[in-house]
């Protein structure tokens, strides 16, 4: 394995053993809502219309910065269920160095059965957060070797 990548896969299986007890729908459905509870502060000067996130059904920011080498992200969610699908991605890519976030797909969703949860909406919001934090990644990469 890549050491590059092996925190990030770590913290993706801590994520798979935190949904390990949901075994319907609904299950999941909640423990995406419980961890849309846990994010973090997020300042208002970071709500603005280029960290919006495109293709969610509700309004949902992302910031990102790199710190050491190390993407720190942010997120804020005007719906539980939305900030709970971001506080996911958070789990497996936040503090992470840019290329494993590149190089790191979130197979682990798949394997959380998380789609069976989501209506059609919710989940292309999913695939959008996770492009935008790759695309932040690329952003920050490209800023940091110039």
């Amino acid at each position: 394995m890549d050491q590059r990548f092996s925190s990030c896969l770590a913290k993706q299986e801590r994520v798979k053993k935190n949904f390990a007890n949901c075994k319907t729908p609904s299950e999941i459905y909640e423990k995406i809502i419980e961890l849309g509870r846990t994010l973090g502060h997020f300042s208002d000067e970071w709500k603005t219309t280029e960290n919006l996130v495109a293709g969610c059904q509700s309004q949902v920011y992302l910031h990102a910065e790199l710190i050491a080498g190390r993407v720190r992200f942010s997120v804020a969610a005007d719906a539980l269920i939305s900030a709970g699908l971001a506080a996911l991605l958070l789990a497996a890519y936040n503090d992470e160095p840019p290329e494993a976030i590149l190089g790191s797909p979130p197979a682990f969703l798949g394997a959380l059965g998380i789609q069976t949860a989501l209506t059609p909406g919710r989940s292309h919001g999913l695939a959008s957060i996770h492009l935008r934090m790759k695309q932040e990644a690329v952003k920050l990469l490209v800023s940091a070797d110039n």
